[in-house]
């Protein structure tokens, strides 16, 4: 969109919805963009992230929508926007901007639906989000050198590593799953070890004749249940939030964290380093940006679209904490960013992107949560695990 596009607006207004986790990359973004745009003026209102999905829908449909807002992967907010024709088409903007062919442009597939809203990973393209997400596992270097032991390259490396820390006396993996969603994390860096991501991500994205009940993800539910039983993770760690969980790990109770790129802001680069499982590592696209069908100020959306889907950006995205999408050029400012970072571009290059299994369907993190509690408490079995969220998916697909 050219500046000259946008000027001839005339002074305008463009509103916008966002993650309360943004107000830190906005605060460069939006001056930037003002100043390349003066005749526009950006009203931004953050939202919780739980506000944002529970609001946005009913808000895009409303008589005074935003221009611009963020959604969320899966049936029961973006599915939504697209299938009541609330959000604009961004194919035309995709190749304008290159991001079609360019750095990133596997990472556009969660956005893409069918027409209806029922069926998503391919065809038209309704949003695009500059930030990505890779999962893997931090580590405490002290213990790991007090150990002897070098830090895991893969899954076989780390079994091999849990019970030496325990023999030694320190905690080998802090976890908190009070709010249920951290051991799902755990679940799929274990099972896309085992198994080709491509068929974990058809599955997520609702492709007909697909299952959740094979027997890597048996395997991996009796993982869990063997690291549980055997004191991997300590006790009480479902009455431990993630974030308490996370705040005793970077004071240096652990060995072991597995977790997110998005756990990785509060801990200290001197004292811990990340590694992924698989060649690649696990991981998905955040929150997409939207353009909703009933803006008037289109040109000027789409260029703020456009500054997002930059190297520029994508290095202030790194430096408020998180990962871009567009990582040419883009560098670290310590070890651990660095690490966190090359993880991300394998795994994009891996095809590891699978995505995240509670986009399936709107209870699916509470089922698998609870599923999953089941499971590490020796309460069923990896098989009747599998079933359960099977039948779920199902249900989700026969309601869509």
């Amino acid at each position: 969109m050219t500046t000259a596009q946008v000027a001839a607006l005339g002074n305008v207004t463009l509103r916008i919805w966002a993650d309360q986790a943004e107000k830190p990359l906005m605060k460069s973004v939006i001056p930037a963009f003002e100043k390349k745009y003066p005749n526009v003026a950006v009203d931004i209102a953050y939202k919780s992230f739980d506000d944002l999905i529970a609001t946005v829908v009913n808000a895009a449909s409303g008589t005074n929508p935003p221009d611009l807002f963020e959604g969320n992967i899966g049936y029961a907010v973006d599915g939504a926007l697209v299938k009541a024709k609330l959000v604009r088409p961004l194919d035309d903007v995709a190749a304008a901007y290159n991001w079609i062919s360019g750095t990133g442009a596997s990472t556009l597939a969660p956005a893409r639906w069918n027409g209806d809203g029922t069926a998503f990973g391919t065809g038209n393209l309704y949003g695009m989000s500059p930030v990505s997400e890779v999962q893997g596992i931090y580590y405490n270097k002290a213990s790991l050198k007090s150990l002897g032991l070098a830090p895991p390259a893969s899954l076989a490396d780390l079994e091999k590593d849990l019970p030496a820390v325990k023999e030694a006396g320190q905690q080998a993996i802090m976890l908190g799953n009070s709010d249920q969603y951290a051991a799902t994390h755990i679940f799929s860096d274990l099972a896309v070890t085992d198994q080709n991501p491509a068929a974990i991500r058809d599955w997520i994205e609702g492709k007909p004749g697909t299952t959740f009940s094979v027997a890597a993800n048996v395997r991996a539910a009796g993982t869990m249940a063997d690291w549980a039983k055997k004191g991997y993770f300590g006790s009480g760690y479902d009455g431990l939030s993630n974030e308490d969980a996370i705040t005793r790990f970077a004071k240096g109770s652990g060995a072991f964290f597995i977790g997110g790129s998005w756990n990785g802001a509060t801990l200290d680069p001197a004292r811990f380093g990340f590694g992924a499982l698989t060649t690649g590592g696990a991981g998905a696209t955040a929150s997409p940006w939207h353009i909703s069908t009933a803006t008037k100020i289109t040109p000027a959306a789409v260029a703020f679209l456009a500054a997002l889907h930059t190297p520029q950006t994508g290095q202030e995205i790194l430096n408020t904490g998180r990962l871009p999408v567009v990582t040419d050029g883009v560098r670290g400012a310590n070890s651990l960013q660095n690490q966190t970072l090359d993880a991300l571009k394998h795994t994009i290059a891996a095809g590891t992107q699978i995505g995240y299994y509670d986009w399936t369907a709107t209870d699916m993190l509470s089922v698998m949560g609870g599923k999953l509690q089941e499971v590490m408490a020796g309460r069923t079995s990896g098989a009747a695990f599998a079933q359960a969220i099977q039948a779920t998916w199902q249900k989700a697909r026969r309601a869509q």
